[in-house]
């Protein structure tokens, strides 16, 4: 079990990389040859297509709670009677979405006008979806399966290796034939490769599973006591791109997603080195392992929040020089929004800490008992994005992210408290003071500190040298004056 830990952890940084470097890489090109518009198009309608995970209704969690016990039982019958009903609703799911699609393709092409035709836009939408669609039908029970018996190292490495041979596909066809509809369509094949996998290693390795097709009468439990917990994820990860194609411009999502580059890459490369912790954590819930489940998690948080305070501090000083080098030379949008920087980084780095939290409910499968607090997150995000983003533009957006992010962050907080960990909130006050004085610290430097001129070899020096002043001076605040021993 210890070894598969590793491995999931290895293997998960491994593919956060690749994706870093995908991420990085391909829209750099996109926005140097097609223009901000285009690429600002591509993620409003990738966007608008992960709509459809609404759906879902949390459906992968609850799956997930639903199969710790029967795998630690060792309950074949169980499980495959689980993974039959789920596959079975993934199927249904991937029929509405070929229908969704259609409609956002009409809709998307007439209302939202850009300086391209009709059916450049409806094909694109059509080629953008087939990746969705491929990993509804084939690939998601396959998945839950690895990560819930903790072999998630699996899906990371052929991950990792679909991510590098679509980011090699691209950059050639960019240079080549720099059209973007077959540039996604090759794309889109690249990932086919993902499902085609992992059917075969599945099934290969447990036989068993090439019956469960038939196992889909077993109706599972809190099924949609998920939705409210996929809701507010979804909100928080989402729905910023499609509030501001819909009331600022698609030069203006181009700007949000360049910020957000550097901000999604650290925030999964720090979930590739937690993830792997809820379904350790559901392993306890499910033994009854109270004080075993209080120590790791409590190991859990502080690796977690002494990890993320050295990436995302870092990210507060470097991400305006960042976007100040990756779009260099590009003048067809603004890309100098400081304030905005500092409030998103925040935001989300508030969202990594809390991710233990986050972890622990759902390893509990404690779903509908914590759906009111998930709402309300998603309320409070749609509704005061909505109100300032026409005043305040994208900075009225990362309000809203983040005044909703804190709220649920407290919310957890208060509900373990009472429920599961029976921890007094007078333990939280020492490491609320640290990160407050830290956050505060390195907001100041940001704004004071002018490193737009660098250069690219003097960022690189001065980000390596930031993240380690940063790791060590938060290892030594969340572990060395720790007044609590974790043991």
């Amino acid at each position: 079990m210890r070894m598969n830990k590793k491995k999931n952890l290895i293997t998960s940084l491994i593919f956060q990389v690749a994706t870093m470097l995908s991420g990085l890489i391909l829209p750099r090109i996109i926005i140097g040859t097609f223009g901000s518009e285009l690429n600002g198009m591509v993620s409003s309608i990738t966007q608008f297509l992960s709509f459809i995970s609404l759906l879902e209704g949390g459906l992968g969690a609850v799956v997930l709670a639903e199969l710790y016990k029967p795998i630690n039982d060792r309950d074949d019958n169980q499980i495959k009677s689980i993974l039959g009903s789920c596959q079975k609703f993934f199927t249904k799911l991937a029929i509405i979405f070929v229908i969704y699609t259609v409609v956002l393709s009409i809709v998307y092409g007439y209302i939202f006008k850009t300086d391209y035709s009709f059916g450049f836009v409806c094909s694109l939408v059509y080629i953008l979806s087939f990746t969705t669609l491929v990993q509804y039908l084939f690939a998601i029970t396959y998945k839950l399966l690895l990560q819930a018996q903790q072999k998630i190292y699996i899906v990371n490495i052929v991950s990792a290796a679909t991510v590098l041979i679509n980011l090699i596909l691209s950059v050639v066809l960019i240079y080549v034939f720099p059209s973007i509809h077959l540039i996604k369509l090759c794309s889109a094949f690249a990932f086919l490769l993902q499902p085609i996998i992992l059917i075969f290693f599945v099934e290969k390795k447990f036989r068993y599973l090439k019956s469960d097709k038939s196992k889909s009468g077993y109706i599972i439990s809190n099924r949609w006591d998920g939705f409210a917990q996929n809701l507010a994820h979804f909100v928080n990860l989402n729905t910023d791109i499609v509030v501001i194609t819909l009331f600022l411009s698609l030069t203006d999502v181009s700007v949000y997603t360049v910020y957000l580059l550097p901000i999604t890459a650290l925030r999964s490369i720090i979930s590739s080195m937690t993830n792997s912790y809820q379904s350790a954590l559901g392993k306890y819930y499910a033994q009854g392992e109270k004080e075993l489940l209080k120590n790791n998690f409590e190991k859990f948080n502080r690796f977690n929040l002494s990890i993320t305070i050295a990436m995302f501090g870092t990210c507060l000083i470097l991400i305006i020089p960042f976007v100040s080098l990756y779009t260099q030379n590009i003048h067809d949008a603004n890309y100098y929004q400081p304030i905005f920087a500092i409030l998103i980084t925040v935001a989300n780095m508030i969202f990594c800490i809390r991710e233990p939290f986050r972890f622990l409910v759902l390893a509990a499968g404690k779903f509908k008992e914590t759906n009111f607090g998930a709402v309300m997150e998603a309320i409070l995000n749609l509704a005061l994005s909505l109100i300032l983003i026409t005043r305040y533009g994208l900075i009225g957006v990362a309000i809203g992210t983040l005044i909703a992010v804190v709220y649920r962050f407290v919310y957890l907080i208060v509900y373990l408290k009472k429920n599961v960990l029976q921890k007094p909130f007078r333990s939280y006050l020492s490491d609320v003071i640290k990160t407050s004085v830290l956050l505060c610290i390195n907001i100041v430097i940001a704004i004071l500190m002018d490193f737009r001129e660098c250069t690219f070899i003097q960022f690189c020096i001065l980000g390596f040298v930031l993240f380690v002043l940063e790791s060590v001076i938060s290892f030594f605040l969340y572990f060395k004056l720790n007044t609590k021993k974790v043991v």
